[in-house]
């Protein structure tokens, strides 16, 4: 049985056009980064349709921009990605700052809600300015259990 979709791949240089037209058409606020790992789901048509970037940040990485192409939501790919990249995400301390109605979705995908004060202090400015501007956001370190 063929699966829907491959594993997850990291995004190579030359693939970077198409992450930033990904990200301009469906999270525009996602900026994709060359100097920051971008992982991907691609369908069998080779469109991205699943897509996040792990900013380095010091010694941790923070995931951000995870975003699912609309008409592919609710099928499991967010899930997909996140478990493809388990050593990725386990290799350095990771961290998210969830949008609030999303941490059901992070705590099922082994990320666990923590306090600002647990926050390294090179992403708790960051958490802070972001929740300054009006973002409804939790932070979470992902675990693996």
């Amino acid at each position: 049985m063929k699966r829907p979709y491959p594993d997850a791949e990291q995004v190579p240089s030359l693939w970077f056009p198409l992450v930033k037209r990904f990200y301009q058409t469906h999270y525009p606020s996602g900026k994709p980064n060359k100097a920051d790992p971008i992982w991907v789901l691609r369908n069998h048509k080779n469109a991205i349709v699943c897509s996040l970037r792990l900013k380095q940040i010091a010694e941790y990485q923070l995931l951000t921009a995870m975003v699912t192409e609309p008409s592919h939501r609710n099928m499991g790919l967010g899930t997909h990605l996140i478990n493809n990249l388990y050593s990725v995400l386990s290799d350095r301390p990771t961290y998210c700052f969830a949008f609030t109605h999303l941490v059901p979705f992070y705590h099922a995908n082994h990320f666990t809600t923590i306090s600002i004060e647990m926050l390294p202090a090179e992403l708790k400015n960051r958490f802070q300015a972001y929740t300054a501007q009006g973002r409804d956001l939790t932070p979470m370190r992902y675990i693996l259990r």
